[in-house]
């Protein structure tokens, strides 16, 4: 009996903690309303970034671009040492070229994360991508309280999102990412917002997986830059891996 009640307990007592809870549609508007609006959003086309890449502990150091256009998207690591390593997805073909492995097509849910996280207006435009978001709960970043926000891909497994319940912007983004070494559990915080073509735009990225701490740092983000012509051009080794794939 007193099992019983206290499992009603629990569930009226959850239930009440929801509808506490602000809804994870109306955290995302928030975001999108402090961050500049629907209406600069919707101004960019094509996204320029350059910065430095380092991987605390392992005395790695390197540059990082990347450009983004529409649901395109190329990103470029150049770290000491290892190489360059190219990743981007043309709208159509998911890719990657590093020192280890080579050219390889990137295919499957992890080409669905590629994909989605490609867009320009990724969280502006979500419904496009993720069938549901729920607001689970509340959690501390860097002694600031923020809204917890569960979004569920229409492609994929669930996404965390953290958004500061003062400023309203994203601060924390966790999933569990496909690789080729397998599943990866991944953190990624977002941080140093400035202002930007009416935009606040976060210019540092601390990206926590497999113990390894990786800051990359921009120092130049430029919207509706002009990109050159081939900047998402599929490599020839990757041509060459599409053609056999389709014979």
């Amino acid at each position: 009996m007193r099992t019983r009640l206290a499992a009603v307990f629990l569930v009226c007592f959850s239930t009440a903690l929801a509808a506490d809870l602000p809804s994870g549609e109306s955290l995302i508007q928030r975001f999108i309303e402090r961050s500049g609006g629907e209406e600069a959003y919707s101004k960019i086309h094509t996204a320029s970034l350059t910065g430095t890449v380092e991987v605390e502990g392992q005395n790695l150091r390197g540059t990082i671009e990347m450009a983004e256009e529409g649901e395109k998207s190329w990103t470029a690591i150049d770290l000491a040492g290892i190489g360059r390593t190219e990743q981007a997805f043309d709208g159509e073909t998911a890719w990657e070229i590093n020192p280890i492995q080579g050219a390889r097509l990137i295919e499957g849910e992890e080409k669905s994360v590629l994909k989605r996280s490609s867009g320009l207006a990724l969280i502006s435009s979500w419904k496009q991508d993720y069938s549901s978001i729920r607001t689970i709960g509340e959690e501390t970043v860097h002694a600031r309280p923020a809204w917890k926000v569960e979004m569920t891909p229409k492609e994929g497994r669930p996404e965390t999102y953290l958004f500061d319940k003062d400023s309203g912007l994203l601060v924390r983004m966790s999933a569990v990412v496909s690789t080729p070494l397998g599943d990866i559990a991944a953190e990624f915080e977002l941080s140093d917002y400035r202002s930007l073509d009416g935009i606040q735009t976060p210019f540092t990225m601390t990206q926590g997986a497999m113990g390894q701490l990786i800051v990359i740092h921009f120092d130049r983000i430029v919207y509706n830059a002009t990109l050159p012509k081939d900047r998402f051009a599929m490599p020839a080794e990757v041509a060459a891996l599409r053609a056999r794939k389709r014979n």
